[in-house]
Parts: C-alpha cells; sequence; structure tokens
C-alpha cells in the first residue's frame, strides 16, 4: 500500500485512529476509525474531540474513503496500536 498523502483510498484504513476522511473528499474533514466503523465527521484538526469519536457515523466503510495525510500542525503522531509504528506526524510533505 502506498502511503501517498494526497491519495483518497476505499475501504477500511490500516489501523485504528483519527484520520483525513470523507464521503466527498474534502481536505478538511476528519473521522475517527475505531477498528469496525467510521465516526461521524469533524471538521479541522480532530484534536480535543473524543466526544465525536463516540458517535457513529452510521456510513459504511465503502461510503467513506481515507487519506494518509496528518495535519501540519498535529501536536502529536498517528501511531498504530497494535506495532507502534508512527503512520502520521507533522510536518507533513504537502
Amino acid at each position: 500500500m502506498t502511503r501517498d498523502p494526497l491519495k483518497w483510498n476505499p475501504g477500511p484504513p490500516p489501523h485504528v485512529g483519527w484520520w483525513n476522511a470523507s464521503t466527498i473528499r474534502k481536505d478538511d474533514v476528519w473521522r475517527w476509525w475505531n477498528g469496525s466503523e467510521w465516526s461521524r465527521h469533524r471538521y479541522s484538526v480532530p484534536f480535543g474531540a473524543n466526544d465525536e469519536a463516540s458517535k457513529p457515523s452510521g456510513l459504511t466503510s465503502a461510503a467513506i474513503e481515507w487519506r494518509w495525510y496528518w495535519h501540519p500542525h498535529a501536536r502529536v503522531p498517528r501511531i498504530n496500536p497494535a506495532t507502534g509504528e508512527v503512520t502520521g506526524s507533522a510536518p507533513c510533505p504537502i
């Protein structure tokens, strides 16, 4: 799987976490992937949005596309909880 930060990918992302994920490929929409379903969308950066992460979107994973993009002003990296690998960190190349 290519980790192109600009490419929109179908299906579920590789692990739990916040992802730039949208039904219409909007750059400023973030969703929490809990391993089985997406949360409701949140605009701009996802941090401090724990309440949104707990609300399911009601959409199938096929309806939402996601990107490897990570916000350049993020205060923390996105980390795969199963491996400890950092899959998103600032600064982003775009």
